[in-house]
């Protein structure tokens, strides 16, 4: 149980609620929690949640919107990075890798809205998986751009890339998943190389110079 060290403000008293209640779905399942679970963990009276929160799927809602809008900030940013990288105004490989670092960083440093986002929202309330699918289609439509850059440059073989764009989508979420949330041992750098590494070897032209180059950006000569 999260029991406040001190008085708190409104503004502190609502995040320590919504912090409370993300660790209460991450642990128990949005359909098993319940208002009195969010109360005990954040140590509060009954009354106060009221105050800040209507329901349950009140502030599941928030917390959801929350991660949304902050991965929706990293998927913008990192699209523009690499678009500049493809403009000449950096290095494509190296952006790449920076990129998906931001991703794997942003869901390392919030464990438990990512756990109730991918196992939990989905399904769980037609308008939740809305949110989810929105997410998913930006995602995948950011995705799809900047394979078809990297394509028209020269530097992706020739492929069905909506194939591409969901292998690559499902992967790296189940990598997150399982080797970052999970414990396994492997932190944000090693797998960010390892995923980098592994889609791109998986991706780039077998021949050519631009391929060569690639691989041996990756250390293969």
């Amino acid at each position: 149980m999260s029991v406040p060290k001190k008085r708190m403000k409104a503004s502190e008293r609502r995040e320590h609620i919504l912090r409370s209640a993300a660790r209460v779905f991450s642990r128990k399942g949005y359909r098993l929690s319940s208002v009195s679970d969010i109360v005990e963990e954040s140590s509060i009276g009954r009354g106060t949640f009221y105050l800040y929160f209507e329901s349950k799927r009140d502030i599941f809602r928030e917390l959801i919107e929350a991660f949304f809008q902050g991965y929706a900030e990293v998927l913008e940013e990192n699209h523009r990075r690499l678009v500049e990288a493809f403009s000449g105004k950096g290095n494509v490989l190296r952006t790449w890798r920076e990129n998906m670092a931001r991703v794997l960083r942003y869901h390392c440093e919030n464990p438990d809205l990512t756990s109730i986002v991918y196992r939990e929202a989905l399904g769980s309330d037609e308008d939740f998986s809305e949110m989810v699918e929105e997410l998913s289609r930006l995602a995948r439509q950011r995705l799809r751009e900047e394979f078809q850059l990297m394509y028209r440059k020269g530097m992706m073989r020739e492929c069905d890339i909506e194939v591409v764009t969901s292998i690559v989508m499902g992967s790296t979420v189940y990598a997150i998943m399982e080797h970052l949330l999970r414990g396994n041992g492997m932190n944000v750098d090693a797998l960010t190389d390892f995923i980098v590494e592994y889609h791109i070897r998986a991706l780039i032209p077998p021949e050519g110079d631009i391929g060569r180059a690639l691989r041996s950006a990756l250390g293969s000569n």
